[in-house]
């Protein structure tokens, strides 16, 4: 059955390049883009689970990044979008993918990016698990529903089909131990967001 990101046709955000620079969360993304840029070389593979329309692909290498980026997302037409907004580079590929059944190998990518993605889903365990799996080294996890230090997960389901969830710090923490991550380290933290870097451990 599809996800609610899958059926979707109005794709939410900027669809074209010259839109780009009229997006939200500027500090959240040049603080994330800071540190990919800073922890990555010629060498590096990236991978931006939930992709969009390439926006962070069209930023990462403005920002200076000299890497490989793989973007996946599950709807088509935002695919479609990002290959066509990233047609000249050659570094850049875009899959459609279900994040939870990823077709790589175990330890691909040194660096993986996820914003904004899991908030929405049904529960992150799926997903995580699969991130953990070809994370080779740092995992970055920006939200912007921050995790509850207190309050258990509040998993809500919105009337139109997709989830606003807060999930619980701790147990988020744990779960990515149990996956072999350090506890993460905090690069920005706004009123909404809130940037985590987890490192793996070798």
């Amino acid at each position: 059955m599809k996800t609610y990101w899958q059926k979707i046709k109005d794709i939410v955000g900027p669809a074209e390049i010259s839109d780009f620079d009229k997006i939200g969360q500027k500090e959240t993304r040049t603080c994330f883009e800071k540190f990919i840029t800073q922890h990555s070389k010629k060498t590096t593979l990236l991978l931006d689970a939930g992709c969009n329309t390439g926006v962070e692909a069209v930023r990462l290498y403005k920002a200076g990044f000299k890497g490989k980026y793989f973007g996946v997302d599950s709807n088509s037409k935002a695919v479609k979008f990002a290959k066509k907004n990233l047609k000249g580079n050659t570094n850049c590929q875009f899959f459609i993918e279900d994040l939870s059944k990823l077709n790589f190998k175990k330890d691909t990518f040194d660096i993986i990016l996820i914003k904004d993605v899991l908030e929405h889903e049904q529960y992150y365990v799926k997903i995580l698990t699969e991130l953990a799996r070809v994370t080779k080294k740092y995992l970055i996890l920006s939200m912007f529903i921050k995790p509850s230090f207190f309050l258990g997960d509040k998993i809500k389901l919105h009337p139109d089909g997709y989830y606003l969830n807060r999930y619980n710090q701790g147990k988020l923490f744990r779960f990515m131990a149990k996956h072999h991550f350090k506890k993460p380290t905090k690069i920005f933290e706004d009123w909404q967001d809130v940037v985590l870097v987890f490192e793996k451990m070798l």
